[in-house]
C-alpha cells in the first residue's frame, strides 16, 4: 500500500484541460469554498490510490522493460 501523501516530499505537476473542465473546476471550488489546486491534488490521489495492486506491479513491470529497450 501506498504511503500517506507528504507536502515535504511533494512534486509540482502541471495540468492542461479543456476550457470545460476549467470551468467546471472553478465552479465546484466557488461552490465548496476550497482551492483549486487542493482539489485537483485530491482527485489525482484518489484515482491512483484507486488502482489495485496487483495492476500496478504489472503497471512496474511493463514500466521496466519499456526503459530497458
Amino acid at each position: 500500500m501506498r504511503s500517506k501523501s507528504n507536502k515535504h516530499n511533494s512534486a509540482s505537476v502541471t495540468l492542461r484541460v479543456e476550457p470545460k473542465y476549467v470551468s467546471d473546476l472553478k465552479l465546484y471550488s466557488q461552490v465548496v469554498g476550497r482551492n483549486q489546486s487542493e482539489i485537483l491534488r485530491e482527485l489525482l490521489i484518489s484515482a491512483l490510490n484507486s488502482i489495485p495492486e496487483h495492476q500496478r506491479r504489472a503497471m512496474e513491470i511493463i514500466a521496466q522493460g519499456r526503459t530497458s529497450n
